[in-house]
């Protein structure tokens, strides 16, 4: 099996035929980089590891922190989409509890007052987005 890792300049290729682990219960969650005499020790069962373990064991962490990262990233992009209608509501909310300032249309830049019946006509969704593609010069 062959895997590329790609992060930013650096390029890794890994081939893995068999794993080769230190034979230890320890997990070696803990690494001390040793600058001076260039080993890594695990901090909980203080044993040399090897620098090949090493740097696949950093690649997995990586990987799986990848994951999670563009996970999280998919999730708050869905929540975003999702919340939409309440960020827009509570930009509206905010607008309309200011004391200096009103709301302001964003096509003709008119302030909306609250005697001007704002929200009291409606029009059908589909046909909205079909008068603003045809604006836009979309199809």
């Amino acid at each position: 099996m062959s895997k590329v890792i790609d992060i930013e300049d650096l390029r890794i290729q890994r081939q893995r035929q068999f794993a080769s682990r230190p034979s230890t219960d320890c997990k070696h969650k803990r690494l001390i980089l040793d600058d001076e005499g260039c080993i890594v020790r695990c901090a909980d069962c203080d044993v040399q590891l090897n620098a090949y373990w090493t740097l696949t064991f950093f690649l997995e962490h990586y990987e799986q922190a990848l994951a999670k990262l563009s996970a999280r990233e998919r999730r708050h992009a869905e929540g975003m989409q999702r919340d939409l209608h309440l960020i827009a509501a509570q930009r509206v909310e905010r607008a309309w509890r200011s004391r200096t300032m009103v709301p302001a249309c964003p096509h003709c830049g008119e302030g909306i007052d609250a005697k001007d019946n704002f929200g009291g006509t409606m029009i059908n969704k589909t046909l909205y987005e079909r008068r603003r593609a045809a604006k836009r010069g979309e199809r």
